[in-house]
């Protein structure tokens, strides 16, 4: 039933002359910004010891997810306004 809907949705879509490849670079900048959002609860959790213990994430796991985090806001913040003013 729930496949059948979506099929029937994006059918809708189609017909309604949107370029499923526009929707689709639109769709993957609009993730990528609201990545950061979703990843820095984690790291908080990820670092918190009365919950982790010992399994707490180290320097360099905190690194890379604070480095992932920013890249991610970075591609958002270039993406979007490219996606929106660049015309194709």
């Amino acid at each position: 039933m729930t496949y059948t809907i979506v099929v029937l949705l994006a059918t809708l879509l189609v017909l309604t002359g949107i370029d499923p490849l526009k929707l689709t670079i639109m769709s993957m900048a609009l993730t990528a910004a609201t990545l950061p959002f979703s990843i820095v609860p984690f790291l908080i959790l990820m670092n918190d010891r009365k919950y982790l213990e010992e399994y707490t994430n180290g320097w360099l796991s905190n690194a890379v997810v604070i480095l992932i985090i920013l890249l991610a806001f970075v591609l958002a913040v270039v993406s979007i306004p490219l996606q929106i003013f660049g015309g194709s």
